[in-house]
Parts: structure tokens; C-alpha cells; sequence
């Protein structure tokens, strides 16, 4: 059994399906994700009828899946006090997960991230981080980190100038107190208008990278599997990427491992696929399991969340 942190952007997901053409009425880019404007979010939920509410963030629906495994998982974001940070308070309290992080009293809300779903299951957010944001050096102490074996972050959180200090602040707590530092790249757009410092961040402190084929391209610089897997074999760091029917790929100093996914047909909402992606692999990855069996067991999770609406796998109560 192991402790891990998830360090992420603290958001309450509002989910809802749409037509294809509201997404292009919006302006957004279909299937990923947008930044933007508190202003914007009444205009998006013009389109929305009877959504799904659910505390939310990439991490933070990583974390909860892991919270079901035999490790100890918490999470470290940043809440206002308001009614959505009450709600995500009193979600992680319900689920038992430790809240590591920090509630303030601030003009900017605790972040939401309106997400909308295609009829072909296809997710898009727009997301207003809030508060979110503002994670800072200051928030980072040595005392919130002690005793932790597994920290997971994400590239979400690069978009910001205080919450980058803080991440890279997390870098050096994991030399200094020896644990382990995954970090997921997020989402390509993401990767495109950060990539030479998420690429120095990655080198110079994450042990293992979690990442989609779109995300791979964009960091490596390459179009074709042949070359992206020349690129990862050479760095001498681990990286997990997922490619949808295709599966997952290990790829280490030379080694590569490909597990192919599980068919699923009934595809409603890939909202969560490759968080719970990543909290199956992280589950027998920190339990000493083979790569085969890490890869397997994300495949599993993402399976399961495909085929419901919302981030969290429904579990018989």
C-alpha cells in the first residue's frame, strides 16, 4: 500500500449532452479542452438541460478512483469559500478522500468546468479555473508532503504563472523527500502552448509521464507512431500513452510494452477515460505489478467509464 497525491486544479464538473453544432456555435475545439472567462459560462449553460453535477478535475477524478484501491489517496488543490467549494468539500468528505489543500475567502469562485457531450461520446470542456489558479509557492509546504510516496500532477495547471512556481516547487520537494513524481500532459492544445518548459519541468523531475497519442505528437514533435516511440525510448523516463482502440503503450529506455484495449461498443461519454486510465495503471503500477498487468487494469477502468455519463465509475451502493 502506498500514500498519493493528487495535486490539481479543483473544479465541479457540470456535464450535459448536446448537439454537434452547439460546440461550433460556442467556438469550441471538439474533444478538447477551452479556457475561459467567467463571462462565457452563462452563455454555455444556455445550452445545458437537466446536467450532471460532481466535484471534478482531471486529478481529482483520478484520485477518487485510487481511492477505491488498497492505497491511502488525497488531494491538494485550492477552493473558495462559496457554494461550489462547499460542494466539492463535502464530495471529497462523503467519498473519505483527505483534503490536503486550501479554502479561501477570494473575488474569484471555486473553478467549474462545463462539459458537453456529443452523441458520438465525444467530451469537450470549457473550463473557468477560478481559484483554481492560484495555487501558490506559498501553499506548498514540506509538512503536507511528509511521508507521501507518490505525488500526481498535471499540465493543466502550466497555464498559470503561480500555479507553475507551484509545481516546480513540488519538483524540488521530491528530490529533497524522495518520492515518486507522475504527471499527466493533459491535453495537446495544453502541451502546444507550454511544450520546451513542460519538456524541461519532465526531465529534470518526473519519473513517469502519462499521455494520449495527440498529447505524444505535440510533445515529441512527430506525426508517426514509429517516430514517437524513437522519441520515448530514448529519454530516459517512463511514459504511459493511451491510443484510443489502439490501447496503451509503456515505452522506457528502449523497452516498449502494448496492451491492446477492451472493445467497448456502447460508447455514451469518454469524460474521465484517461484519468481512470491512469488511476488503474497507478493501482498495480505502486503495487510492484508487471507493466502488462498496469496497462490491463487501466483499460479496465477507462472501459467501465465510457459507458455511463460523468468522470466516476458508478459502483452498487
Amino acid at each position: 500500500m502506498k500514500k498519493i497525491l493528487g495535486v490539481g486544479t479543483a473544479l465541479v464538473d457540470i456535464i450535459a449532452q448536446v448537439d454537434d453544432e452547439v460546440i461550433t456555435k460556442l467556438g469550441l475545439n471538439k474533444g478538447s479542452m477551452s479556457l475561459i472567462e467567467e463571462s462565457q459560462i452563462s452563455q454555455i449553460r444556455e445550452y445545458f438541460n437537466n446536467p450532471t453535477i460532481t466535484s471534478g478535475g482531471s486529478v481529482c477524478n483520478t484520485i477518487h478512483e485510487l481511492n477505491h484501491s488498497s492505497h491511502e489517496a488525497s488531494f491538494f488543490g485550492k477552493v473558495n469559500d462559496d457554494d461550489y467549494g462547499h460542494a466539492f468539500l463535502k464530495d471529497m468528505e462523503e467519498a473519505k478522500i483527505p483534503f490536503l489543500g486550501m479554502k479561501e475567502k477570494n473575488s474569484l469562485p471555486t473553478g467549474c468546468c462545463n462539459i458537453l457531450v456529443t452523441h458520438d461520446g465525444e467530451r469537450t470542456m470549457a473550463t473557468h479555473t477560478g481559484i483554481g489558479s492560484q495555487l501558490s509557492i506559498g501553499d506548498i509546504t514540506k509538512e503536507k508532503f511528509q511521508g507521501i510516496d507518490h505525488v500526481y500532477m498535471e499540465a493543466y495547471l502550466w497555464d498559470h504563472d503561480l500555479t507553475k512556481a507551484a509545481l516546480k516547487k513540488v519538483g524540488e520537494l521530491s528530490k529533497e523527500l524522495k518520492f515518486e513524481l507522475s504527471f499527466s500532459l493533459s491535453d495537446p492544445f495544453c502541451v502546444m502552448r507550454n511544450r520546451l518548459e513542460l519538456e524541461e519541468f519532465i526531465f529534470s523531475n518526473v519519473d513517469l509521464v502519462f499521455c494520449n497519442l495527440e498529447e505524444a505528437k505535440e510533445f515529441s514533435q512527430s506525426e508517426h507512431m514509429s517516430d514517437i516511440a524513437q522519441y520515448f525510448q530514448h529519454i530516459n523516463k517512463k511514459f504511459v500513452m493511451t491510443s484510443g482502440k489502439e490501447g496503451g503503450y509503456f515505452f522506457h529506455e528502449g523497452n516498449v510494452v502494448h496492451e491492446t484495449a477492451k472493445l467497448v461498443t456502447n460508447v455514451i461519454d469518454t469524460t474521465g477515460a484517461g484519468d481512470n486510465f491512469a488511476a488503474g495503471f497507478l493501482e498495480k503500477y505502486l503495487l510492484d505489478s508487471s507493466i502488462k498487468e498496469s496497462l490491463e487494469n487501466g483499460h479496465q477502468k477507462a472501459s467501465l467509464i465510457i459507458q455511463q455519463i460523468g468522470p466516476r465509475i458508478k459502483r452498487n451502493q
